[in-house]
């Protein structure tokens, strides 16, 4: 029930006191026994005896909220006991319903929980990131992202990690159609070198997803040689590669199905990629695309392709920091404050027993 329909909760005792008093004073031929009947056999609920047990918790809801529906006259609304209303955020969604094509004021929301290496106290560690999207029921809209750290380290140990102070500040942009601020400015540049213009496989907005067609020749020979950064020497990707623009392309949450069983097909025509049948690290069956270079994975759903989790496999190196700083928002991405940093390579946190990221997807009328 709404809150403009019952202005108060009430405690266990309260509901025994009312229904007990809702009892007492109708008879068998009073009006509101009639509508009391009436309305939850509309509701297809059998009427509780009037002596017996104690009814069950969920019972007596029923009944209290019918009698409350009754006494106001709302006779039509029976159903309304059973609908709730809609979601202030986004819900888990059953994979197959968020297929389906979007009302206006509707949003395809996706949430990548993963962990990023960092520098903390002079030591490796793993801190763990979340970042939230919301697309409009029209792709062309502004997309809401958000970034933020969830607050919890693995890797320092228990006599440091009770030391750590995590900036948990939301860093909030928005991109009209997918393009945020600091995107890559020069996508479609042409250079002699490259096999085709500089393509958004790593940063995909609107009009690249829509620019990909559920033909596995075609997307196989786009994973293989597309040009995804303007480093590109016109080589063949590799493997780690191909399944990097898979995977950046499924976590937006945004390419239709046949488009994204495409690319899981496409994937197994590339050098040194392949797939198979498994599990997800939690146990759910998933269709596994790997690497034989990295020996990355990617877990998608059998029966829609949606992305459920990445496990990089190894862990990935970080460059040198010497602050002793928690970590902090600041003005960019959340990322480690330092005094200094340098390219120099430092040894990467230990492996977690977890994947690097998971995935969940929801259909949502908020936009964050």
């Amino acid at each position: 029930m709404r809150e403009d329909n019952v202005r108060k909760i009430w405690s266990e005792a309260e509901l025994d006191a009312a229904l007990e008093n809702l009892n007492s004073d109708v008879g068998e031929d009073d009006g509101l026994a009639f509508a009391r009947a009436s309305l939850l056999a509309a509701a297809g609920v059998e009427e509780a005896p009037p002596a017996g047990p104690r009814r069950s918790g969920a019972w007596r809801w029923v009944a209290v909220a019918a009698a409350v529906v009754t006494l106001v006259g709302g006779l039509g609304v029976a159903a309304a006991l059973w609908t709730p209303g809609p979601p202030e955020t986004a819900q888990p969604a059953v994979l197959p319903e968020l297929d389906r094509p979007l009302a206006p004021g509707e949003f395809r929301y996706a949430q990548k929980l993963g962990w990023e290496p960092q520098i903390m106290y002079g030591r490796p560690a793993w801190v763990q990131q979340k970042v939230e999207l919301w697309i409009p029921a029209d792709p062309a809209g502004v997309w809401h992202r958000r970034t933020m750290w969830t607050g919890v380290v693995h890797g320092l140990g228990p006599e440091k990690s009770k030391d750590v102070q995590v900036n948990l500040t939301p860093k909030d942009e928005y991109g009209p159609g997918g393009v945020f601020p600091g995107d890559m400015p020069t996508a479609g540049e042409v250079k002699p070198h490259w096999n085709t213009p500089l393509q958004k496989w790593l940063l995909p907005d609107a009009a690249f997803v829509a620019s990909l067609v559920p033909d596995r020749g075609k997307l196989a020979k786009r994973l293989a040689l597309d040009t995804i950064t303007p480093t590109d020497d016109g080589r063949v990707h590799t493997a780690t590669e191909s399944l990097t623009m898979v995977r950046s392309v499924l976590e937006l949450g945004l390419a239709p199905k046949n488009v994204r069983f495409a690319l899981s097909d496409a994937f197994t025509d590339v050098n040194g990629g392949f797939r198979m049948p498994g599990h997800t690290p939690d146990g759910r069956p998933a269709t596994i695309l790997g690497t034989k270079d990295s020996g990355q994975r990617l877990y998608l759903d059998p029966a829609t392709a949606q992305l459920l989790a990445w496990d990089a496999a190894q862990p990935t190196p970080v460059l040198t920091r010497s602050a002793e700083a928690p970590v902090s928002t600041s003005k960019g991405p959340p990322s480690a404050t330092t005094s200094r940093a340098s390219a120099e390579r430092t040894a990467p946190p230990e492996k977690l027993n977890e994947p690097s990221a998971v995935y969940s997807f929801a259909i949502t009328t908020s936009s964050g």
